[in-house]
């Protein structure tokens, strides 16, 4: 008689299942990942680990989610005035989809059309048979990125392992370790024997971490690199950074950048955004990459695909392969944007961004993919230049510490011949600024944060999770009755990454805090300030320096050197 159907569903299903894991370990047996305790302790010390290894015997679980709590804002808290005197008035009333607080385009963000007009004419030049998937495999590649484990995080993985390894020993082996382990003093033989075991537990220990370990490769910039790159990231790239720059010309008007420094210009993206807002006040396009195929083909693009032409359509832009002399002076304006993930350590990569904030007259942007690792490395610039008691750290981290980075989007163009119509970009930034911040009515209201904010579940309430100026976090529920229409209408024509046109007074309930370590950096490695509890400052800004959103704001540092404070 025929097995039932369901059975032999479940039969494929289970079969399925152990086909793609074996797949899988397969793989990543392809990689191998040495550790060595390059802090060597004692035997008598390791001793009293392994022992207190073998007690636990079981991973400790991870701590759950904290969920935030719904809360209504108070009865008195009121619409900005300031920002309902700039919002347009019409015939019909008051346009609150164009409220002062909208940072963030809901509009698919256009490339100029000479630009797509030669990026086409080189990708039809090109000999590359297969571009299109090229580029999306790339593009794939390129998001998958994680930063490369420094060995003291390996290490310390290792000895998380430890205990389950010792767990999985046989029986014969666990009783033996346990009596060598009671005994004060060892024999030759017997120390020997402790060793094989301790030989043993090591091996199973690399062998786990080999299928979880991200084993890190450096990107080769060749010109075939270059194309794909190109055609997989400049409309992106573009998009991104034109967004980045409209939000300082947005809140810092009188703003004219003399001079630009873009750190890893790649195909030139951020040149031809600069030169969209401000191509009459920029003198100067500096750009930096140690990579000749790229600084090449952002050359012929800018030469309209014609490598043999003089002159450029962007006039005075420079291509080095190495930072300018800081007794040059400072640029106006410094980007640096997917760049940070090529550099293989923390230090160096700590030695760049004081480098480019030594080189910075008045605003410094940085830009990542918006992956966990591309927000990991925004958090890590701003712990570097951030060490004043204004500034907390990202809320985040202790809301959603399982890989849940602070994003946003922005709608890309699509080339010509694509198959969607537009394209998500998701990307993690932070702007500094020298100096005291412009005098704006933004500085002091809250960002809506994560992709789904807003939900108006029922008549006349919205809800929404806001980053206050404090270093909060917090998920609230505006009503029209409560609250009033004018803010109740802004904040339904509010999205992900815009402001919200609000004061609000500092409240400890129901908020998500964080208390903050202003120690200096340990260098111990990356992973030590993901894995920390990080809170906010206990300490009050002051008034002329609010405090922002942590990783999408415009931040105020003094002059005078970090290391300093």
């Amino acid at each position: 008689m025929a097995a039932p159907l369901t059975e032999i569903m479940t039969s494929r299903i289970c079969r399925q299942f152990h086909h793609r894991k074996s797949l899988i370990r397969l793989l990543q047996r392809r990689h191998t990942t040495m550790i060595d305790d390059d802090s060597p302790s004692s035997e008598e010390q390791r001793l009293q680990e392994l022992k207190s290894s073998f007690s636990t015997g079981t991973h400790t679980p991870n701590a759950e989610k904290p969920i935030i709590p719904l809360a209504a804002l108070p009865k008195t808290t009121r619409a900005d005035t300031a920002a309902i005197e700039h919002i347009p008035v019409t015939e019909n009333g008051y346009q609150f989809k164009k409220h002062p607080g909208r940072m963030k385009s809901d509009k698919i963000t256009e490339i100029p059309e000479i630009l797509e007009n030669t990026l086409e004419s080189i990708f039809k030049d090109s000999e590359c048979k297969s571009l299109e998937t090229d580029g999306r495999s790339l593009y794939n590649q390129l998001m998958k990125r994680q930063l490369p484990e420094s060995q003291s995080s390996l290490t310390a993985r290792a000895r998380k392992i430890e205990p389950f390894v010792i767990s999985r020993l046989s029986n014969k082996q666990q009783a033996k370790l346990q009596e060598l382990i009671a005994l004060p003093e060892l024999t030759e033989d017997e120390l020997k024997e402790l060793k094989n075991i301790q030989n043993n537990i090591q091996n199973q220990i690399k062998k786990r971490l080999r299928f979880t370990t991200y084993h890190y490769r450096p990107l080769q910039y060749t010109a075939d690199f270059a194309l794909k790159y190109s055609y997989s990231r400049m409309i992106p790239n573009y998009s991104v950074l034109t967004e980045c720059l409209n939000e300082i010309k947005r809140r810092d008007p009188d703003f004219e950048p003399q001079s630009l420094l873009n750190m890893g210009s790649g195909v030139g993206s951020a040149v031809w955004a600069t030169n969209r807002l401000w191509s009459e006040s920029v003198r100067e396009y500096y750009c930096v990459d140690n990579a000749s195929e790229m600084n090449k083909m952002a050359m012929q693009i800018l030469k309209e695909g014609d490598m043999n032409r003089q002159s450029m359509v962007i006039p005075n832009v420079y291509f080095r392969d190495k930072l300018p002399l800081q007794k040059g002076g400072r640029f106006s304006l410094v980007i640096c944007a997917y760049t940070l993930m090529d550099f293989p350590n923390q230090k160096s990569r700590l030695q760049l961004i004081r480098e480019l904030w030594d080189r910075t007259e008045d605003y410094f942007i940085l830009v990542d993919v918006g992956t966990y690792a591309g927000f990991l490395l925004i958090q890590e610039a701003r712990r570097k230049l951030l060490k004043c008691p204004h500034n907390q750290h990202c809320p985040k981290f202790r809301y959603a510490p399982e890989n849940v980075p602070c994003n946003f989007e922005v709608q890309c163009q699509k080339w010509k011949g694509q198959s969607q119509d537009r394209m998500k970009e998701r990307y993690s930034y932070v702007i500094f600024k020298r100096g005291k911040l412009a005098e704006d009515m933004t500085n002091e209201w809250p960002r809506i944060v994560f992709s789904e904010v807003l939900q108006k579940r029922q008549k006349d309430m919205a809800y929404c999770t806001i980053c206050c100026p404090d270093g909060t976090l917090s998920r609230r529920s505006i009503s029209r009755g409560r609250n009033g229409r004018e803010l109740y209408r802004m904040t339904c024509e509010s999205q992900w990454g815009d402001l919200l046109p609000v004061k609000l007074e500092h409240e400890n309930e129901s908020n998500i805090t964080m208390d903050r370590e202003d120690s200096a950096d340990d260098g111990t490695g990356w992973n030590n300030l993901a894995e920390q509890n990080m809170t906010t400052d206990s300490k009050k800004t002051t008034s002329h320096t609010k405090d922002m959103f942590d990783s999408d704001s415009l931040y105020n540092i003094k002059d005078d050197s970090p290391e300093e404070k």
